[in-house]
């Protein structure tokens, strides 16, 4: 009887228009335009180098490794800058006038960047400047110590080719830094997000169909001699079963088709995605049974729930990064910033202990919905049907 129950459900939702638009179609097309308006932002043949003002004064010129690795990035066809060597107060004018996009300058042995305005170029002239400013800074620290090792056996040049050379061939490690974000991936991601958050409408319309005060068919199963529990979880796994399938063929037409990049774990991209599909799956059964209203509120509710969800999540424009620094705590009990977090921790982290955490969360997320959904369902009476 479950499984005939199962199949029927599947029959069901297979042939529900609006349910199969919402959580099939739906996410699909939002794909295909998404790639559209984001193919050429990663375009970087077109970039082109922009002015920046640098203060050459002596604390500049003492840091000479700092001004090599520097200059290196203002000459030559491939270069990053177009560099205006200035004094201080010419540098302050150009920056003023908005004549360059932010000064360079050396203070205290430190390399320092102003700017006048947030964006991309003042982001790039930031972490130029770090990373240039941290290999001197190795570079200088590995000649004093070869200096010391060789006991003047070696002569200056010496010294620092090979100190170039150490930090040249050193492997880089990269740092768990949640700031630093590719916006364009996470839109992706959160589109994954929505589409398993979005299929709680599957779950919800199956669970109404076995609530006698919503439909007929639920007055019938409550009279019906077949365990209630039975019938129930049969519909949710049908529910289920559909959104997992559409949530993976997103997946895959995602990565095949439109050529975005998931990085190399395909399986834990998998699991991911059926670990909040099944999330949704008990948000949606908790919500049929919560509210008293009809099968088209219910759906609403579901939507503006994801919807509100997704934006926090950073679909609309990259608002994680200002919903992370306004309210940290917001992502981490949202399932749809839970799934993008997860997503972009397996393409940019190499530990996964982040991913576990959200993989973590989702279940229990998912658990409370189901232990609250139980608990409503036993308590629910009718005095008449």
């Amino acid at each position: 009887m479950f499984w005939h129950n199962y199949k029927y459900a599947l029959k069901t939702l297979v042939k529900n228009k609006s349910l199969v638009f919402w959580t099939l179609a739906f996410p699909f097309i939002l794909a295909i335009f998404f790639n559209l308006a984001f193919s050429r932002l990663h375009d970087y043949d077109v970039f082109e180098p922009f002015d920046i003002a640098v203060v050459r004064d002596d604390a500049y010129r003492k840091e000479t490794v700092f001004a090599e690795a520097f200059g290196s990035l203002t000459r030559g066809d491939e270069r990053l800058f177009k560099a205006k060597f200035s004094t201080r107060d010419e540098a302050e004018k150009l920056l003023s006038e908005e004549k360059v996009e932010g000064i360079v300058y050396v203070e205290d042995g430190q390399a320092h960047v102003k700017i006048k305005k947030n964006g991309t170029n003042q982001t790039v002239l930031k972490m130029a400047t770090e990373q240039v400013a941290q290999s001197a800074g190795m570079i200088n620290d590995i000649a004093a110590a070869e200096a010391e090792r060789s006991g003047g056996a070696m002569n200056q040049f010496e010294i620092y080719a090979k100190a170039v050379e150490i930090v040249q061939n050193a492997e880089p490690k990269i740092e768990d830094d949640s700031h630093v974000m590719n916006v364009v991936s996470i839109e992706f991601f959160t589109l994954i997000a929505m589409a398993c958050m979005q299929g709680a409408m599957l779950s919800t319309e199956m669970l109404n169909r076995c609530l006698p005060n919503l439909s007929h068919r639920g007055k019938r199963v409550a009279i019906a001699p077949t365990k209630k529990s039975r019938v129930i979880l049969s519909n949710t796994l049908a529910g289920y079963t559909v959104l997992l399938v559409s949530v993976i063929l997103l997946i895959l037409f995602m990565r095949f088709v439109l050529g975005v990049d998931f990085g190399t774990h395909t399986w834990l991209i998998m699991a991911l995605a059926a670990v909040g599909s099944l999330t949704a799956t008990m948000m949606g059964m908790l919500l049929a049974v919560a509210f008293k209203m009809n099968d088209n509120a219910k759906q609403v509710v579901v939507l503006s729930v994801t919807m509100v969800g997704c934006l926090f999540a950073g679909m609309f424009g990259g608002m994680k990064i200002i919903f992370d620094e306004a309210c940290p705590w917001m992502n981490k009990i949202n399932p749809v910033g839970l799934i993008t977090d997860g997503f972009y921790s397996l393409l940019y982290y190499e530990d996964a202990t982040r991913f576990i955490v959200n993989v973590v969360s989702l279940l229990v997320i998912a658990a409370v919905f189901f232990v609250l959904s139980v608990r409503s369902l036993r308590r629910a009476r009718y005095d008449s049907i």
